[in-house]
């Protein structure tokens, strides 16, 4: 009896260590985009301001999504720094079937985390208190991704436009890829806009977490170069879309676009070194 009190007395006083999050090496990707550096096979540099996905282990959070706007820094028992900045939370994944397997957390990247226009800065995902260990990653002042259908920075890109009919389109032929909006072509000359995460800074600024709804356009100075086909597009706004981390670029079909239902759309920096992944688009 004396032996399994002691060994009961033993396990009342023996500290239980909580299991500490881990942020994954290269485990900071584009959320857009989901970009993968061709040389170092880890995700490619990303944007201040950005909309990221931080793939990891997390015991112990909770599944949870932002439900208001401005986001903010605390969900589902998780915080995150990046540069010793707070980054507001959209979203914790954790459920395999949702993640592709991976569970991650969606969260906007602070303008100021680097204080250069290319800089590595350290990424600390708080779970309940328990911090990972510091995961140096590489961010730059621009790193654009387009938002896609599929969500995984391959498909349609998420472009919308009016076809005569005050009805907002995807400008793409197959319906089932498109939300809960109808498909149809873009034609040559139309207006058009898309969205896009990575663009960086915003004249006037826009706080992290915050969508810029507050009567003032907030744009990206100079806008950034947007090819359709390889042929240059005018871009007449490119800003905060609304949401946290979510750009707007406004554009006008060019002539000279080549006709298809998979045109290629890219964003690109005005000397064109940095390049975003490649939506399509149905061209009429």
């Amino acid at each position: 009896m004396k032996r399994h009190l002691g060994l009961a007395l033993l396990l009342s006083v023996t500290p239980v260590f909580a299991q500490k999050p881990v942020v994954a090496d290269g485990g900071v990707v584009n959320a857009a985009s989901f970009a993968i550096d061709p040389n170092t096979k880890l995700g490619a540099p990303t944007g201040v301001g950005s909309l990221v996905a931080i793939f990891g282990t997390f015991p112990a959070s909770t599944v949870a999504a932002a439900d208001t706007i401005p986001y903010s820094t605390s969900l589902g028992g998780v915080s995150v720094t990046i540069g010793g900045k707070q980054a507001p939370l959209q979203n914790i994944i954790l459920d395999p079937a949702a993640s592709g397997g991976f569970p991650f957390i969606t969260a906007q990247v602070p303008f100021d985390a680097i204080s250069a226009p290319s800089a590595n800065a350290d990424v600390v995902v708080t779970v309940n208190g328990v911090n990972s260990d510091p995961k140096p990653m590489p961010f730059r002042s621009f790193a654009p991704g387009i938002f896609t259908i599929p969500a995984n920075g391959q498909g349609n890109a998420v472009m919308v436009m009016t076809d005569g009919d005050n009805v907002g389109k995807i400008a793409a032929v197959n319906p089932q890829a498109v939300l809960n909006f109808p498909a149809a072509p873009i034609k040559i000359g139309q207006r058009a806009f898309f969205y896009a995460t990575g663009l960086g800074a915003l004249t006037p600024p826009v706080k992290e977490g915050e969508g810029g709804l507050d009567g003032v356009t907030h744009e990206v100075l100079p806008h950034p170069v947007v090819t359709i086909g390889g042929v240059p597009a005018t871009v007449e706004y490119a800003g905060i879309s609304g949401f946290p981390g979510v750009y707007q670029i406004n554009i006008i079909i060019p002539t000279g676009v080549p006709i298809g239902n998979s045109v290629p759309v890219q964003i690109k920096s005005a000397d064109g070194a940095i390049v975003s992944n490649t939506g399509t688009i149905a061209i009429q």
